[in-house]
């Protein structure tokens, strides 16, 4: 593995066929270190809804002057070479990037790549939700499970998540190989009566573990993580 790309786009919508990217940022790491960017806003040709708008902060006027997918996709293409894909999500951000491709003659990338998604799942089952973390596995989640946020402002456009995505994708290698310590198990595998992923909560100044079940976890030592 000569390189990773930490990818990550913003769209005007879930489909990959009817929908378009409208922003794009790849951070490619070398094994020696190495790092090189590629970052464009998108012109969709076609107006951008409303909701995308209230999440990205991206509207029409904001792409108008940028580049179409046909004038950057050789680009983009090239970018990647070779390299292995991460990604949050990953599935998503391939099918967009592959349908652009396909519709530019271009080759298409390999499927086979590093999900951070799938990491998650596999290290942590049962997450517990943080304030504002929006669900169990999402990105925003692992931020404040890791103790990221001071750093990230997480807006939801791709150049941030992105460099959110390298952080998380290295603190789930450190903790994989034990070198980040351990967290009780209600907060990475659930509630111990139903399973469900619990939800942390700031009370008086101590962390606590609350599930829909009623459990409640109160005890500073057990839910306070180390690392």
């Amino acid at each position: 593995m000569k390189s990773l790309v930490f990818l990550d786009v913003e769209t005007t919508g879930l489909s990959a066929k009817s929908d378009r990217i409208i922003e794009i940022y790849l951070l490619k790491v070398f094994i020696n270190g190495d790092v090189q960017e590629y970052y464009s806003l998108v012109n969709p040709k076609r107006p951008i809804p409303k909701r995308i708008t209230q999440i990205t902060g991206i509207d029409d006027e904001t792409v108008r002057e940028a580049p179409t997918e046909t004038e950057i996709a050789s680009k983009i293409r090239s970018f990647f070479d070779q390299a292995v894909p991460v990604g949050h999500n990953l599935a998503f951000d391939l099918r967009f990037l592959n349908e652009l491709f396909h519709r530019n003659q271009l080759a298409t990338i390999n499927n086979h790549g590093i999900d951070t998604l799938v990491i998650s799942k596999k290290l942590f089952p049962k997450l517990c939700i943080y304030p504002d973390g929006g669900g169990s596995h999402r990105l925003k989640n692992l931020m404040y499970h890791f103790g990221l946020e001071k750093e990230f402002a997480n807006s939801h456009r791709a150049k941030d998540d992105v460099k959110l995505l390298v952080q998380v994708y290295r603190h789930l290698e450190r903790y994989a190989q034990g070198r980040l310590g351990q967290y009780p198990l209600a907060m990475t595998h659930g509630c111990p009566e139903c399973g469900k992923a619990m939800n942390l909560i700031n009370r008086n100044e101590r962390r606590e573990l609350v599930c829909s079940c009623q459990l409640r976890l109160v005890d500073k030592a057990k839910v306070n993580h180390i690392g």
